[in-house]
């Protein structure tokens, strides 16, 4: 089952061997919600290393690095939910995405209704009115996720100190020509280190992770109705051309294209 908008891509699948070769490690610019059914794997979302039992529920902020692991071959099943963080009201947007959470929705059957009904709707709809009604039911799932999640056990997971600290300064000094002499400088420690152990966690290189944050939040300030040229600017990027490069690497599509995208 899939389904697309301008807004969300949804989908349904199962894999009978997965494949570790097969799951790329990536970022991309919309909140994920993700329901693992089964199977033998990890994910690693920023650097946090989640077990997920069935019937977790993992939601993932946009901009978040993040990669699933087979650790076996039996088969995996999920549902993967890509959508704007639109689609629901700055508040509960916030509830729910301001960093990754992951809660166990097994012996919630209305949680668990709305993925049965999203595959009812495909199986019955047309493309069309399937793309209607599931971002309906997308936005009814969200304000009931974040009305639940109070009362749900959330799973807290640690990731080595330095790299929440390098996180935090990536996410601050954004605006900043950042890279890792200036986190060295910042932290008083060998940039050599700090890349070395960014790296064994995150399993993305330190600049590689700095550049692809910088262009989401230029793409962010783009669609708001930034030009290119000054969101370039923002960003610290060292030239347009850099600039141009990265961001159709990143985004898929050039900035002149990022008009076509605004609400």
């Amino acid at each position: 089952m899939k389904g697309n908008s301008p807004l969300y891509e949804i989908s349904h699948k199962r894999v009978d061997e997965p494949n570790p070769d097969s799951y790329g490690r990536h970022m991309h610019n919309c909140c994920e919600v993700l329901l693992f059914i089964s199977g033998d794997a990890n994910y690693n979302i920023d650097g946090l290393l989640y077990q997920p039992k069935p019937y977790d529920l993992l939601l993932i902020p946009r901009a978040t690095y993040h990669y699933l692991i087979p650790i076996s071959p039996l088969p995996y099943e999920n549902y993967v939910i890509d959508f704007d963080g639109g689609v629901v009201s700055a508040e509960h947007r916030e509830k729910l995405f301001s960093k990754p959470v992951i809660l166990n929705i097994a012996e919630d059957k209305e949680f668990c209704r709305f993925f049965k009904r999203l595959d009812l709707y495909h199986e019955t709809y047309s493309a069309q009115d399937f793309s209607v009604c599931a971002k309906a039911l997308l936005r009814e799932l969200l304000i009931y996720c974040s009305y639940r999640l109070e009362r749900s056990m959330i799973v807290e997971q640690e990731r080595p100190p330095l790299v929440d600290t390098l996180i935090r300064l990536i996410t601050e000094n954004l605006e900043r020509p950042l890279d890792a002499e200036f986190l060295a400088h910042e932290l008083m420690l060998s940039k050599s280190y700090l890349q070395n152990v960014f790296s064994q966690s995150m399993h993305i290189g330190l600049k590689q992770y700095i550049m692809q944050k910088k262009i989401y939040a230029a793409h962010n300030d783009m669609i708001e109705g930034m030009s290119s040229g000054d969101a370039c600017a923002k960003y610290c990027f060292s030239d347009y051309s850099v600039f141009f490069r990265l961001y159709k690497k990143t985004m898929g599509y050039s900035p002149k294209q990022t008009a076509l995208y605004r609400s």
